[in-house]
């Protein structure tokens, strides 16, 4: 997908979000569409409280240090692109992203070191099954671990590891990829279920989600 030129005059607020479609949008863009409907709006009070949706077309590119205001607000795909570039950010940052009936792509550029880590907690809205692509640039092997007990899903957990083998790591609800064999991790505790991914001379692992 490529990036169209878009402007803060092409996000529009409905049903208590802002929404962006057909371009390319960054966080200060965000940042004035929100301070515009605050102004019309008395029930936005807090702008890292606002849910962003990424609709169709809509490229929206962040940077790690400027979604660590936003841990509690949401962000949403419907058949748009989120792009998150790692940055020098303290500690981990939590954002929750909401598939919708579009579907969609979340890109992670790639880091060589980064001293911020991303937790992304990606799930669906009730009845959608829209395919959604999790694109780790610069990544030779990815890893996802699925945990029956909780019935969920971690992208981005090495084995023998307590934190993500990059920057980034994804929540999943449930067991996308029907992960059903174990890996033994040499600790004394039953193996994890666990699947691999490997670049195989590519610039980036692409992992869908089964519609």
């Amino acid at each position: 997908m490529g990036r169209r030129s878009g402007s803060a005059t092409a996000i529009s607020y409905s049903g208590g979000r802002l929404a962006c479609s057909g371009g390319h949008f960054d966080m200060d863009m965000i940042r004035r569409a929100v301070a515009r409907s605050r102004s019309g709006c008395r029930h936005i009070s807090v702008i890292s409280l606002q849910s962003i949706l990424a609709c169709s077309g809509a490229w929206i590119s962040l940077c790690l240090h400027e979604l660590h205001d936003w841990n509690q607000g949401i962000f949403g795909i419907d058949g748009g692109t989120i792009a998150i570039t790692p940055s020098r950010s303290d500690g981990a940052t939590i954002l929750p992203v909401e598939v919708r009936r579009g579907g969609g792509s979340l890109i992670f550029s790639a880091a060589e070191k980064t001293d911020g880590l991303l937790l992304v907690h990606l799930t669906r809205m009730h009845d959608v099954h829209a395919c959604v692509q999790l694109v780790f640039q610069g990544c030779a092997r990815q890893f996802a671990c699925y945990d029956p007990m909780t019935d969920m899903t971690l992208v981005g957990l090495m084995p023998k590891q307590e934190k993500p083998d990059g920057w980034v790591a994804v929540r999943l609800e449930g067991n996308p990829w029907h992960i059903d064999h174990s890996a033994a991790t040499g600790e004394p505790r039953p193996p994890v279920p666990m699947r691999e991914w490997q670049a195989a001379g590519q610039d980036a692992i692409i992992l869908r989600l089964p519609a």
